[in-house]
């Protein structure tokens, strides 16, 4: 056969992928082949001479329709298997397909590639070098890691702010928290690259109460005034864990990542929870639950964060890294307890109170009902 002609396997596979939405081209079959991504046809013979002819299995179409819905015309075939990855073994409803695990290596050596370009693994390793580098190189550091956590997603206001000013827009915002967050962020790459001691074990502390408030760290502060004058701060925190994902990643095999895969889907769902309450997300007893054991956690700003970096590829890595703590492990078996709670009770997540019908389809009618009555509201404000 000509280089370039498809086979009929891949013809039949082009076809069905155009039933189910999913556009590919003979060309892009033959590079994710060539990749190791997509499996080869199997052979069947004709007989009596006649030679065999290729035969499309229904996982091949799987495999197809899952990397055909994340190509993009120029975007890396990394970023593709990223996408990939994160929805695998997501429940399918009725005649939809399931999607298969793409190959580990593929997903190893994607995951490894995307967080060593990153911004944020180029802060560490700057850092790292600074640390030998004397005074120059120092300040050098944390003029460019401003800039990088500058340009970085910041924490968004904390929901009960953004729907009070949504509803009440007079009333204006109040102190931001973000400068404070994102100097923390320096703070904790300066002692992962430069050591504890550059920051000093106050500042440690600030920094990290900075990004995770309600937790009371007047012990973890006493603690580390302790090791301060001790000596001993450089082996109290071991602040490279918290700052190096290239690190982590590494350390990391295909069981652990999925297990972070499944602590990162349902602390999405918990951080969609959470942020939209913002944006007038009915509410109920449930959903109040819920806010407040986040809020107890100390963990808000990472899981609200979790909801845009999961929206795109290149955000996948970090949260799936971030997720390999076992403090996020625990934090979402806490909450998956909360929602079993809830189902085992025979009310789903989104049951409103006292609504005379239940399900997703009320649930998002009382949601539209609120926006556009603000909506309203203030039209009829900008009229008078």
């Amino acid at each position: 056969m000509a280089r370039g002609v498809p086979s009929t396997a891949d013809k039949e596979l082009i076809e069905r992928l155009a039933a189910l939405g999913v556009r590919v081209s003979a060309a892009q079959l033959e590079r994710w082949r060539g990749a190791g991504l997509l499996p080869g046809h199997a052979r069947r013979w004709l007989g009596r001479g006649r030679g065999s002819v290729s035969v499309l299995a229904e996982e091949t179409v799987a495999v197809a329709a899952a990397l055909g819905r994340h190509a993009r015309p120029g975007r890396d075939l990394r970023w593709t298997v990223i996408a990939w990855y994160t929805e695998a073994g997501l429940p399918t409803g009725p005649g939809e397909l399931a999607v298969p695990e793409p190959p580990w290596p593929a997903v190893r050596e994607a995951l490894v590639w995307a967080v060593g370009r990153s911004h944020a693994q180029r802060v560490v390793v700057q850092a790292r070098a600074a640390g030998g580098g004397g005074e120059e190189a120092q300040d050098a550091f944390y003029a460019e890691a401003g800039r990088v956590v500058g340009r970085g997603p910041a924490g968004l206001p904390h929901p009960d702010e953004v729907r009070r000013v949504i509803e009440d827009p007079a009333g204006g915002w109040g102190p931001s928290p973000e400068r404070e967050q994102r100097s923390a962020v320096v703070r904790l790459a300066a002692a992962a690259g430069m050591g504890a001691g550059e920051v000093g074990g106050e500042m440690l502390v600030e920094a990290l109460a900075a990004l995770m408030p309600g937790v009371d760290w007047t012990p973890v502060a006493e603690s580390a005034r302790r090791a301060e004058s001790e000596g001993t701060l450089e082996s109290w925190i071991a602040a490279g864990a918290l700052v190096d994902p290239l690190a982590r990643l590494q350390a990391a095999g295909e069981e652990e990542m999925a297990a972070a895969r499944g602590v990162v889907r349902v602390l999405t769902l918990v951080g969609f929870f959470y942020v939209m309450h913002g944006f007038l997300m009915p509410d109920s007893p449930f959903l109040a639950r819920l806010r407040a054991r986040v809020d107890e956690s100390g963990f808000a700003l990472l899981i609200a964060l979790l909801v845009p970096q999961m929206a795109k590829p290149s955000g996948v890595p970090h949260a799936l890294v971030m997720c390999l703590s076992p403090e996020m492990a625990a934090f979402a078996a806490w909450m998956e307890e909360l929602i079993d709670e809830q189902i085992s009770a025979g009310q789903g997540l989104l049951s409103l109170p006292g609504a005379e019908e239940g399900g997703a389809k009320a649930f998002m009618k009382a949601w539209t009902n609120r926006v556009h009555e603000i909506g309203d509201r203030g039209l009829d404000g900008a009229d008078e």
